[in-house]
């Protein structure tokens, strides 16, 4: 019978299983809960273990580094911060390095001891295959790199070489340096943040860990052990007995990631303001009904996904219409917002809004040239880190190796200390207003705060030449003047003139 065969297709029809939606938390309220937590710089610590930097810096470093690296790469901020360092701290063509000895002598010796270094250390620096070890580096393309590995890395790791009795540069890889190798030794050292330290706190030894070129993997416990005297340890410390640098950008991380976040929730929200939306209805009336499984039947809503070009015309079936959609929904404050953000990153980066953001828009003369003093003062401070930390140490170990293995120098040793002495030379920014500058310059020279040695020194020339070839172009001139007077004062052919004297 027809009531048999309806229990026997309910019973052979499968029963729905009610699915259940899994209880995800949201990306927003974990941002809530983080802006919530008040735990000591937020790495999970408390205020007892939190007090030490380098304890900080074992803990936290490589995290650091990895946030640093990805902003480099990928964020726009982080990559023009970058780029601003360098320009500021290094410039296109870097520091020049000119000797300038202060041994007992004569002024002649004195000049030709400085020009004959000077010849000799060009040769070497600017010669990328007798500069590095891997022969892709000069001597300004090195600082580049330097001030760039320090910016995304909080430090650099430059190591000196001596091969075949040619001073040879390394840069190598900060991540190599494991902080986690923490040890005591039996020889009263430790090892801490992957340096070893003597009972005065110097570093005797470098514990950088193996390196596969093939798998791109580091091999932990492997160390390749370099003394203190062959690496130059360039970063910026924070605190008294820092061992190892921080990354520039640690301060404006949570920063970067809430003005990203909004970035692209703005952007979201503004592409579906522009997008439009079609619901196709059905009318109730014209759906088939099946009367002897009514209780059991199913209504599917089809659901199309189809785009339709410009000036599409088609025709609908019976009892459907379109509902469209178009939302109007915008972005309030987003300017307010985004201008709070970046005032609160440039001041973690030390650098001005202006500057950070290359924007000249609404930007007056004087703002600007205090932007300028503002940033050369920033950037100097870090110049003269990079001076004393690596290029001395650099120039030193050159001028060894070429006392050592150069005869024609015929130096001595015995003046070591004042033979070492050089002046390094940073590229003068280009001036917004050179004429001031140069005034400024002369009222310093007529009151006698400076002398023209020292002004043609800050501006990179060479003052025994330039003084000695103004002085020429000076003879030239006078003499010159003698003969355009000789001739004027000589009496013309044919005539019986003479020349009166006084």
């Amino acid at each position: 019978m027809f009531w048999n065969k309806k229990n026997q297709s309910s019973e052979t029809k499968p029963k729905k299983i009610k699915q259940e939606r899994s209880l995800k938390q949201s990306t927003l309220k974990r941002d809530l809960q983080a802006v919530r937590n008040t735990s000591v710089m937020n790495f999970g610590f408390n205020s007892n273990s939190g007090s030490n930097i380098n304890f900080l810096l074992m803990k936290a470093l490589p995290t650091f580094r990895a946030f640093s690296r990805d902003a480099v790469l990928k964020n726009p901020i982080g990559r023009k911060y970058m780029n601003l360092s360098v320009d500021g701290v290094v410039g296109s063509d870097g520091l020049y390095v000119k000797p300038s000895v202060e041994i007992d002598g004569t002024e002649e010796e004195i000049n030709y001891i400085n020009e004959q270094l000077e010849k000799l250390f060009d040769r070497w620096a600017y010669d990328a295959d007798r500069f590095s070890v891997d022969g892709s580096l000069s001597f300004d393309l090195f600082q580049q790199n330097a001030e760039k590995v320090r910016v995304q890395d909080g430090e650099c790791f430059i190591r000196i070489h001596n091969i075949n009795n040619t001073i040879k540069l390394e840069i190598q890889d900060t991540a190599r340096l494991l902080q986690l190798n923490n040890q005591r030794l039996s020889n009263g050292n430790y090892i801490s943040n992957g340096i070893e330290f003597d009972k005065w706190h110097k570093p005797v030894n470098y514990y950088f860990c193996k390196f596969d070129p093939v798998t791109y993997t580091y091999i932990t416990g492997d160390y390749e052990v370099i003394p203190a005297a062959e690496i130059c340890h360039y970063f910026i410390a924070d605190q008294q007995g820092q061992e190892r640098g921080l990354p520039d950008m640690v301060a404006t991380s949570k920063l970067m990631e809430d003005l990203k976040h909004f970035t692209e929730a703005a952007l979201t929200a503004k592409r579906v303001s522009a997008s439009s939306m079609a619901f196709i209805t059905n009318n109730n009336d014209t759906t088939n009904t099946d009367l002897l499984g009514a209780d059991e039947r199913e209504e599917v809503t089809p659901v199309y996904t189809e785009y339709f070009e410009a000036g599409f015309i088609g025709e609908l079936a019976e009892g459907q219409d379109i509902k469209t959609v178009t939302p109007t929904n915008g972005v309030d404050g987003i300017d307010q917002f985004t201008n709070e953000l970046m005032n609160q990153i440039s001041m973690g980066l030390n650098v001005t809004k202006q500057a950070l953001l290359s924007d000249t828009s609404n930007a007056s003369f004087s703002a600007s040239r205090l932007t300028e003093k503002l940033q050369q003062t920033t950037f100097r401070t870090r110049t003269n880190v990079l001076i004393s930390k690596v290029l001395k140490p650099i120039y030193i170990a050159w001028l060894k190796n070429e006392m050592l293995n150069n005869n024609k120098l015929n130096l001595s040793f015995s003046d070591f200390d004042d033979l070492i002495c050089a002046r390094y030379i940073s590229q003068k920014p280009i001036s917004l207003d050179p004429v001031k500058d140069i005034q400024a310059e002369l009222l310093q020279l007529e009151a006698g705060i400076k002398s023209k040695t020292q002004v043609i020194a800050e501006l990179g020339g060479d003052p025994v030449k330039v003084l000695a070839e103004v002085q020429a172009e000076k003879d030239k001139q006078n003499k010159n003047k003698e003969v355009i007077q000789d001739g004027n004062e000589r009496p013309e052919e044919g005539t019986n003139e003479t020349p009166t004297g006084d």
